[in-house]
């Protein structure tokens, strides 16, 4: 599974030398993906004025523990009078599991389990609407009834869901489009694979097979 990091052209040849520190102040990636708009869509929902490019690598199992939200925040900013950031703190994993411990994944299987259950939950409500008041007036969902309506759609019909779900941009985008992986150890420099520009138009394919290309000629 590769992970796609935006940061700042200036950074390239620090990151390329020491590879992505976790002592970083913002240090996200999003799941690659072969939809251009959602793998960028953090650097396009932040409207950076700076010149980004996109550090590609594959994560591995000592990358675990690690977390996979929406809307995650990794990092605590005390402002002074005037609103200048004047400190910031970078979350523990520790704190992240005691305030939102579903959104922490300790190996590839349960993280490819969620991302799986994910899809469906999303895909189940488009034909399941099963929000309904609790006693506090609050909106809940019976999630297990929805991932279930999900997967009788996909099975009763392949080929439509992959054309109207897998393979839609727009779908997946919905889904997925404020996601993102956070790391708690340092990327070495050696598992950096690829480096985009941020406007570079790409399709997933050609940028899988030159990276596989590069490295079966390494």
């Amino acid at each position: 599974m590769k992970v796609i990091h935006w940061t700042p052209k200036e950074n390239k040849s620090q990151i390329l030398e020491n590879g992505i520190l976790i002592t970083d102040t913002w240090i996200s990636c999003s799941i690659l993906t072969p939809f251009k708009n959602l793998n960028r869509w953090w650097l396009d929902f932040l409207l950076n004025d700076k010149e980004y490019i996109g550090i590609i690598f594959e994560l591995t199992e000592s990358d675990f523990p690690l977390v996979h939200s929406h809307w995650c925040i990794d990092t605590y900013q005390k402002q002074d009078d005037e609103l200048n950031i004047i400190e910031k703190i970078r979350y523990s994993l520790a704190e992240i599991l005691r305030d939102n411990p579903h959104s922490v994944f300790n190996n590839f299987s349960d993280l490819k389990e969620g991302y799986r259950k994910t899809i469906i939950w999303r895909i189940g409500n488009t034909v399941d609407d099963s929000n309904y008041l609790d006693k506090d007036g609050i909106y809940k969902s019976d999630d297990e009834k929805i991932i279930a309506s999900g997967l009788r759609l996909i099975k009763s019909n392949p080929k439509k869901a992959e054309k109207e779900f897998f393979d839609n941009s727009d779908f997946m985008e919905f889904v997925f489009e404020d996601y993102e992986v956070l790391l708690f150890k340092n990327v070495e420099p050696n598992r950096i694979e690829k480096v985009i520009k941020a406007n570079t138009n790409y399709s997933y394919n050609e940028l899988m097979n030159e990276i596989k290309t590069h490295y079966n000629n390494v």
